[in-house]
């Protein structure tokens, strides 16, 4: 059998198909549980805003459509937002991104081996100290393996905005990470691909009968 079509998926889902939505919940609910506990470093948080993220993405299905955005993108867009709103309740401030320049540095980029051998926890450290969309772009570039494009699309900004804060983004995260360099011989790769404890949400529900 086919897998099911994740347009044809969405499209159901916006017409409030239980089925449909449910469906879309267990393709992508690593993802946003892994976006989330990166952002909040705490897996029970975690766990909790995930499961907002599906309720809120379940109460606003109405408005998704699939020819703006693909779903998973929208349901990036809906914890990015749900991280910042959490942070803004527990006091911490949330750092604007510098303003980009226009035109390009023509620098060669740093290099992105600074992930490489990281050890899970002080990569997550690390992470938690950068402002949001540095956050945001290191997420969805080395962890999720979103192309630039997907990621300017997610966080709504030109691709070239995107590549350069993954350079400024790679760079303070080089110098976080100064004292706990990689093993030599580590040669885990990056270390944010490891999964995180699958969460439990409590089960989608669709609305009453």
């Amino acid at each position: 059998m086919n897998p099911p079509d994740p347009q044809e998926l969405a499209r159901r889902a916006s017409e409030r198909d239980p089925d449909a939505f449910a469906q879309l919940y267990e393709e992508h609910l690593d993802t946003i549980y892994r976006f989330v506990t990166y952002k909040v470093s705490d897996a029970t948080v975690g766990e909790d805003l995930t499961a907002e993220v599906f309720l809120k993405a379940w109460d606003s299905i109405h408005r998704y459509q699939y020819r703006d955005i693909p779903f998973h993108h929208w349901l990036i867009r809906i914890a990015r937002n749900m991280v910042i709103d959490y942070w803004r309740a527990n006091k911490r401030t949330i750092h604007p991104i510098d303003e980009m320049a226009d035109t390009a540095s023509g620098e060669t980029p740093p290099d992105e081996q600074v992930l490489v051998g990281i050890e899970g926890e002080a990569l997550r450290r690390a992470i938690s100290q950068l402002p949001d969309e540095m956050q945001s772009v290191i997420l969805l570039r080395f962890v999720e393996n979103f192309s630039h494009a997907d990621v300017a699309k997610v966080l709504e900004k030109s691709d070239a905005a995107v590549r350069q804060i993954q350079v400024r983004a790679l760079r303070q995260l080089k110098k976080l990470l100064g004292e706990e360099g990689p093993d030599p011989g580590d040669e885990r790769g990056t270390a944010g691909a490891r999964t995180p404890p699958r969460p439990k949400p409590g089960p989608v529900k669709g609305p009453a009968r």
